[in-house]
């Protein structure tokens, strides 16, 4: 359980794949096992800090985290799994029918059997524990020296990793944050660039991982490591061949093993072929098999295997992986079982015995080196917790020694050469298969029927794939080859020959056998009737070459002989027949498959076309309509159908039942407002974009002002407001929503209720300025990714009429502006763009910026028609004219305040004094109330 914990992992095929080789002998003494050892070979040390989609890290942490007591959890700063960015990378910590816990508690009955004190056991705990808080050290780059160094986000990690090792946290962060380097004279401390210190923080969260494992292994051997020589048995557990989305250096160890193994096991089952013949005295000839040596010399060959050339680079501090794969594909370019990428990718493709390989090269030379920096193992040699510093100056002990034997074996003095991982590895693997060699090998395949886990299901590729990566598919053909049928002669004789006629002789006995003297008894005739004369004389000489054989076993040469010509006539003769029905029935399930998909496809099209043809005549139509100036009748069927989801049942208030149901087929001020075409208008100067508008995208209001970080089309009512509101205000914008969702999907609203429901929300805004950004983001939020092409076309419209009553905050205004300019629908762009630009100019008066009445009614069917307005302007000298006043143009009483006022350009200028507007009503005249903007009179007349 210990190692299986340590050493195991979730996998995209398997729930629990060991990610480390191990060869276990077994020692016995008199039949009873006396003792045992574990070798370890290759820990996936990169897994501890990266892991693919759906998968895990290994178990132990996430056992520990389900398991640990809240005091020990508390003690040791831990909280769920999800948090930790070495586990969650994966995007699920949990496998079903797993129980982490559980398996827990049975690690710690483990640790207790093998003699873990207390101490040594929370050691352990504090080592796990300082590795996933290394994780979640985060960097950010600064400039200084003009250059971009890293720093630590958050000291936090730093001070609790450094806590639980017992070292110092400015030592751990300068280990993480600068290379140091050694002259004769001082330590040159280089700042890392922030990739540089994320290599190096998850190289110490490896290194803390690997040394305790390895630790873990050495341990476990001692207590039951044999007190003397004895015969043993030993078991191979090692990695299957992979291929995974994503290839690394590990895969690439990982397949060079299985491919080493699977030339040793070819070469084990040819070998026992030839001893079977010679034993039983048969004649062959060379059988061929596939020999993958070709592929072993192109990983692993001297001088320029690919490991070879990754161990060369790693010695040179400018190499890079690029280097590397250009050194590969100038080297193995040519070579049939190696391909180069079609792209300029960081990859290559191997061909091994099971298949194609696609490596990437990301990270290759640092996975390789692996090398702990001497600054880092004195920080963790001066740790107080006795189990680390053990830990690291065991290392440190390790990698002297082998500096010392280097320069022992050397002539002359020369730069010390770190061993390699790939080094240490093909060692490993030479001395396994040496081990492997002295012994007599069984081989034991085990398949999986499915990745499903469930009980009665057999998927063909599953078991077909493994079959091709384990080597049986070869060893089958090796077999084939030969002589793959093998039963007892006697059980021959019975049934093959007994039919015939033939029997063997009376006094013939099992463990004396046949001689060349009982040779005419065998082929003595048993009943009276003839067989064909042609099968006797067959038959008779078949066993005559088996009885005469020098020696009493060689009999068996005729039965193999007859066994295997038999069998292949009836097998090809019925894989003949069988194949002709097999293509029979093909053609006709095929043929009739594609004539349903060729019918379901032209459905399909047929429904398509006949979708894009209403969409363009549909689009082509309002434009013609909208053109010359008539509202289309097609508008009343549009209405019924921009209906998302049922809104009648949404209450409104009882005081806009009352105006809607006075409405209801009336036509208030019908000849007030007529379609004509437009003036030619001057460009506006001061209608320009702000030109840092990219800086303000409608996701980062989102993130900042939001409650919640969502933003897009609801069909329900909300449960909370959009943005972050007083709590006097929430009900109110609860309420307002479920009015825009009524207003933009009540399929019978138009005409003047859709006026006077329109005017009402804008209302809520002008009465309740708190209210007037969520009204906004609350539109603009319903528009947004909305599938109903006339529910969003009434959703714009509805805020082009909002931004023609009040103006966005001062935080909202270019957020708003720049989602308009984006996103807004058909002709809806440049009309929220000038009302939003026109408002922004009047957003320095505050909520004073806001107009008094909501818009009228030239201001709806402007808006509709995506128009512009034009007012008829009578003087009391008897000029007339048209003006075109936006929203915004505003005029006092007394004074003209903006320059596009109906009075500048008739003769006032600004700052005159003296000028009123008034209503005439048959023969009486009447003054009106001043008002800040020119529209508020016109909504105040209706």
């Amino acid at each position: 359980p210990l190692l299986e914990s340590f050493g195991n992992a979730k996998t995209v095929r398997n729930d629990n794949s060991s990610r480390f080789g191990k060869f276990v002998e077994i020692f016995l003494e008199d039949g009873l096992i006396c003792g045992a050892i574990t070798s370890q070979y290759l820990l996936e040390k990169s897994r501890v800090v990266f892991q693919a989609k759906s998968e895990r890290n290994y178990h132990i942490f996430y056992e520990m985290l389900a398991g640990l007591p809240s005091q020990q959890r508390q003690r040791y700063c831990l909280q769920g799994a999800e948090t930790y960015y070495y586990l969650n990378q994966g995007g699920n910590c949990e496998i079903p029918g797993k129980d982490d816990a559980e398996d827990f508690r049975r690690l710690l009955n483990t640790m207790e059997v093998l003699n873990f004190s207390v101490d040594e056991q929370n050691s352990i705990f504090r080592i796990l524990s300082s590795v996933l808080h290394l994780g979640n050290v985060y960097f950010e780059k600064y400039e200084t020296d003009c250059q971009e160094v890293a720093t630590v986000v958050s000291a936090t990690e730093i001070r609790t990793v450094a806590e639980l090792l017992q070292v110092s946290p400015e030592g751990l962060q300068k280990a993480i944050t600068f290379k140091v380097t050694e002259t004769l004279r001082e330590k040159i401390f280089t700042p890392l660039t922030v990739e540089s210190a994320v290599d190096a923080r998850d190289a110490i969260a490896k290194t803390l991982y690997s040394l305790l494992f390895g630790w873990l292994t050495d341990r476990i051997n001692k207590l039951v490591y044999p007190r003397q020589e004895a015969l043993s048995i030993a078991i191979l557990d090692i990695y299957g061949f992979e291929d995974l989305t994503f290839n690394s250096f590990e895969q690439l160890c990982i397949n060079y093993a299985n491919e080493y193994l699977q030339f040793f096991f070819n070469r084990i089952v040819f070998q026992e072929e030839q001893e079977e013949y010679i034993r039983e005295q048969i004649e062959w000839k060379e059988i061929p098999f596939s020999d993958n040596q070709p592929c072993i010399d192109l990983i692993s060959q001297k001088p320029y295997g690919i490991l070879r050339i990754l161990d060369d680079q790693s010695c040179f501090p400018q190499a890079t992986d690029h280097t590397f794969l250009q050194k590969c594909h100038y080297h193995h370019g040519t070579n049939p079982l190696y391909t180069k990428p079609k792209m300029p990718l960081p990859e290559f493709t191997i061909k091994h015995y099971a298949g194609k390989v696609t490596y990437q090269v990301h990270k290759f030379l640092d996975k390789n080196y692996d090398q702990v920096r001497q600054d880092v193992l004195d920080l963790f040699i001066s740790s107080r917790t006795k189990v680390v510093a053990n830990l690291f100056f065991g290392h440190a002990q390790v990698m002297a020694r082998q500096r010392s034997l280097i320069r022992r074996s050397s002539t002359r003095t020369r730069r010390y050469k770190a061993p390699t991982v790939a080094a240490r590895f093909q060692q490993s693997l030479l001395e396994l298969v040496e081990k492997m060699e002295r012994c007599n090998p069984f081989f034991v395949r085990c398949l999986k029927p499915n990745n499903k886990k469930e009980p009665g299901l057999f998927e063909a590729d599953v078991v077909r794939t493994q079959l091709r990566y384990s080597g049986i598919l070869e060893t089958i053909r090796i077999r084939k080859e030969g002589f793959p049928i093998r039963i007892p002669f006697l059980v021959f004789i019975d049934r093959c020959l007994g039919a015939a006629g033939w029997a063997l002789p009376s006094q013939y006995s099992p463990r004396r056998g046949l001689g060349s003297s009982d040779a005419l008894g065998v082929v003595a005739k048993v009943g009276s009737s003839q067989p064909h004369p042609c099968s006797q004389l067959f038959l008779k000489e078949q066993l005559y070459q088996a009885l005469e054989s020098k020696r009493a076993r060689a009999h068996h040469l005729a039965a193999l002989t007859l066994q295997r010509y038999a069998r292949t006539f009836f097998i090809k003769r019925r894989f003949r027949s069988l194949r002709r029905k097999i293509v029979l029935l093909q053609t006709r399930a095929r043929g009739y498959l594609a004539r349903q998909r060729y019918r379901r496809m032209r459905r399909t099209l047929i429904k398509f076309r006949s979708l894009v043809h209403i969409y363009v005549n549909r689009r082509r139509y309002l434009k013609v309509s909208r053109a010359s100036g008539h509202i289309p009748v097609l508008r009343r069927q549009e209405l019924t159908r921009r209906e998302v989801v049922d809104v009648t049942h949404l209450e409104i208030p009882a005081e806009l039942m009352g105006l809607l149901e006075a409405a209801a087929g009336e036509r208030v001020n019908a000849g007030c407002v007529v379609l004509v075409p437009p003036p030619a208008l001057q460009p506006d100067p001061q209608l320009t974009l702000p030109l840092d508008i990219n800086d303000y995208p409608m996701a980062k209001y989102v993130r900042g002002h939001f409650q919640e970080p969502a933003f897009g089309m609801l069909t329900a009512p909300l449960k909370a407001p959009l943005t972050r509101l007083d709590e006097e205000l929430c009900h109110e914008a609860l309420s307002l929503f479920k009015l825009i969702l009524r207003f933009m999907g009540d399929p019978g609203l138009g005409g003047l209720q859709e006026t006077l429901f329109g005017n009402y929300i804008v209302q809520k805004g002008l009465s309740v300025p708190g209210l007037r950004d969520e009204l906004l983001a609350q539109a603009a939020n319903q528009v947004w990714r909305n599938t109903n092409v006339n529910n969003e076309e009434r959703g714009w419209l509805l805020l082009a009429t909002c931004l023609s009553a009040f103006p966005p905050s001062a935080a909202f205004d270019k957020y708003l502006l720049k989602f308009v300019s984006d996103y807004a629908f058909a002709g809806y762009k440049p009309v929220c763009q000038r009302k939003l630009m026109h408002a922004m100019a009047r957003s320095q008066l505050g909520t004073a910026a806001a107009r008094t009445f909501p818009p009228s009614l030239l201001e709806w069917t402007a808006n509709r028609q995506q128009a512009s307005m034009a007012l008829d302007l009578h003087c009391f000298n008897g000029d007339l004219g048209a003006r075109m006043p936006s929203s915004w143009a505003g005029c006092s009483c007394g004074a003209c305040v903006h320059p596009q006022c109906p009075a500048v350009g008739r003769g006032l200028s600004e700052g005159w004094h003296g000028w009123s507007v008034a209503m005439k009503a048959g023969a009486q005249w009447a003054e009106l109330a001043g008002h800040d903007y020119v529209l508020d009179l016109v909504s105040d007349l209706e």
